[in-house]
């Protein structure tokens, strides 16, 4: 099996890019460890501690905009202060 950015096939990307896979919602104050692709803020915007990826660069302090999706493979998400009508979808992967 390839590893790194050729990690999916064709099928298994397209799956993934239509959250096949199934998602978390991450609540206020999460610090949550997995495997996720992507993250949507969903109802408000949503503040970001911190993010690992398995494959780049940590992020850190930053709001994901309302209905924003940020790509990328994530082992580990911190989620800020949630505003009570939005919600942190991280979808697996």
């Amino acid at each position: 099996m390839a590893s790194g950015i050729q990690k999916y096939t064709v099928v298994e990307s397209n799956n993934l890019a239509l959250g096949q896979a199934g998602l978390d919602v991450l609540a206020t104050d999460a610090n949550e460890a997995g495997t996720w692709v992507a993250i949507k803020a969903l109802g408000g915007d949503i503040p970001i501690d911190a993010v690992t990826v398995s494959n780049g660069d940590a992020l850190t302090s930053f709001t994901i905009s309302q209905g924003d999706i940020i790509y990328g493979t994530f082992t580990n998400i911190e989620v800020g202060t949630v505003p009570a009508a939005a919600r942190c979808l991280a979808y697996r992967g």
